[in-house]
């Protein structure tokens, strides 16, 4: 009974299969186009036209392509991949590129076209490696692991080299995925991985399968679950588990049916494996209905037709390719003409300009170095006058202590002595603008300590060690000089009224900049204004100005611009004068 059937069956498979090849039902066979999908891709169109957005365009007509791709029209989706990939190859490389790339080699698969579908798929990889886009990349070695997955299956065993080669990118496309912590892209490698190992008889395909069954669970990826159950099915059967292949089987239809997939692809591989259930458990009716189904979606004429299609858009494509190409050199062509003539033009005009920055560097050149003689003879002429006048200077305070020691009146002598030291004093800063590197400044700091000390050790007080707190600052000559005579006062006076009945003299100097102020105080530990007979002070106010030194001071002020006063120390004792002036 049961040889009869099968007889029966395999009849009635041949008459099929002899209606299919004279034409008998020939009329394509899609699936459904699921609605949200192609709302999806209208929408894009929609707003790329309103926008004016190319980009936007081609990934409307991405959308279109995987959508008419999900129902078995490989004709409308190949038109719509090259239209995407007309208006994406022009802007260069692009993760979206080498995406429509690795689509079109899926299309040429599932055609049968596995040397276009190497062509498509290596391109994929050259723009993902370009990119070092490991996302690219995973999805690129996929798409080839599959090409040589199917060139396997094919051309077995004379293409190992090819099983080779897919386990090899489907290794790297799983280091991608992990790199980039995918684990839906891990599922996807377990996939296709189970899948060549079946097609190898290998004992470890249905690990893989079931891990990848595991993680899409996990990630509720219903749509990809469906295409992994029926391979996994496939294995079970080829194990005798027919029990656990109805199960994947039974529940992958239940499931597909209740969303609607309409997906070409998934549909195929549910209906291959419930015909294989279907004769293994010698249910043949089943198997034969089963098996018209499965006509109606590979229908072998309407595959014929679609390859002849396709294979016309790839031609058309390919010499419009090339027609640009030619337009596009005998552009850069004019475009070179145009950049030499351009080129000549600069030339000539650099060549001018370069004699011209020639003549007029060598002018500059003489004009450089006559300045900077220039510049020598003047600083050598103005270090020469403050030679001759620090000499001048000098002998004007030589011929004052020469006269000095003549003179037999001590008021005289103290009196010509105190002319000495103010003329020492503005000796000093010329001496110090002839050695210093500046022409025109001083240093304050040493300035202030040399003159300090020539006017102690004119008194008498050499061992004296004044306290100084002066900052680093550099005096001009119209600064200096008032400057070098107040301090020659105000020392002398020092020297004269506050040490000579002191055990312990001191003196504090002081000099800091406060923004652009220069504040200096002097002061001592003497008897203060109210024990001395110079006093002129009486409760911090001025009430005479008779002396020599006093009018000096406030002269030099004057003429610094500045502020002063007197005040008496801490406890009563020692005189202390303030000066504040801008600098």
């Amino acid at each position: 009974m049961t040889c009869c059937l099968r007889a029966f069956f395999v009849c009635l498979g041949g008459l099929w299969l002899i209606a299919s090849s004279l034409g008998i039902a020939q009329e394509p066979s899609y699936l459904k186009v699921q609605t949200n999908r192609l709302q999806k891709a209208q929408q894009a169109e929609q707003e790329a036209l309103a926008k004016r957005d190319s980009s936007l365009l081609a990934e409307a007509y991405y959308l279109y392509g995987k959508t008419y791709s999900f129902t078995g029209d490989y004709q409308n989706a190949h038109r719509y991949f090259i239209k995407s990939l007309r208006i994406l190859e022009p802007k260069g490389f692009s993760e979206e590129l080498s995406r429509l790339y690795y689509r079109l080699s899926n299309i040429e698969i599932k055609q049968g076209h596995l040397t276009e579908a190497v062509r498509y798929g290596r391109y994929a990889m050259h723009i993902a490696r370009s990119l070092k886009s490991d996302t690219a990349l995973s999805r690129a070695c996929i798409g080839l692991g599959q090409v040589y997955a199917n060139i396997w299956t094919n051309q077995r065993p004379q293409a190992r080299t090819s099983y080779d080669s897919s386990l090899f990118f489907y290794g790297e496309a799983e280091a991608a995925c992990r790199r980039l912590k995918d684990s839906v892209g891990v599922a996807d490698v377990y996939a296709a991985l189970g899948e060549l190992l079946a097609s190898a008889r290998h004992p470890q395909a249905a690990t893989y399968l079931e891990k990848s069954l595991t993680l899409f669970q996990f990630k509720k990826k219903a749509d990809i679950l469906l295409k992994v159950m029926p391979q996994l099915a496939g294995i079970y059967l080829d194990n005798g588990q027919f029990d656990k292949a109805w199960q994947l089987l039974s529940d992958a239809e239940k499931q597909y049916k209740s969303r609607n997939l309409n997906d070409y692809d998934t549909q195929i591989g549910i209906d291959v494996q419930l015909v294989r259930y279907y004769e293994k458990t010698n249910q043949w009716k089943l198997a034969y209905e089963r098996l018209r189904q499965l006509e109606r979606l590979q229908n072998y004429a309407f595959r014929a037709d679609h390859q002849g299609a396709i294979t016309r858009l790839n031609v058309e494509y390919e010499t419009e390719k090339k027609e640009a190409l030619l337009k596009a050199q005998n552009r850069e062509l004019m475009l070179r003409t145009e950049t030499l003539q351009s080129q000549r033009r600069f030339t000539i005009t650099l060549s001018l300009l370069l004699v011209l920055v020639t003549a007029m560097s060598l002018v500059f050149f003489r004009l450089n170095r006559r300045n900077q003689r220039i510049s020598r003879q003047n600083e050598a002429l103005v270090k020469e006058q403050n030679h001759r006048v620090k000499n001048n200077l000098q002998v004007v305070a030589s011929l004052l202590n020469l006269q000095a020691k003549r003179l037999s009146d001590e008021s005289a002598r103290k009196a010509v002595e105190e002319s000495r030291l103010r003329i020492q004093s503005m000796a000093i800063v010329h001496r110090r603008l002839y050695d210093g590197e500046k022409l025109a400044q001083i240093d304050l700091d040493e300035f202030v300590r040399e003159l300090v000390q020539g006017v102690l050790k004119t008194f008498g007080y050499p061992a004296l060690e004044p306290h100084f707190t002066i900052a680093p600052i550099p005096l001009t000559v119209d600064k200096a000089v008032p400057m070098g005579l107040i301090l020659n006062e105000l020392i002398t006076n020092a020297c004269k009224y506050a040490f000579p009945a002191n055990d312990t003299p001191q003196l504090w100097i002081s000099c800091r900049q406060r923004g652009v102020q220069l504040e200096c105080t002097v002061a001592d530990n003497g008897p203060g204004f109210d024990n001395t007979e110079t006093s002129f002070w009486d409760d911090n106010v001025v009430v005479q100005r008779t002396s020599f030194g006093m009018a000096l001071i406030d002269a030099q002020v004057a003429q610094l611009s500045g502020t002063y006063s007197f005040s008496t120390g801490e406890g009563g004792k020692g005189t202390l004068f303030s000066m504040v002036y801008k600098l």
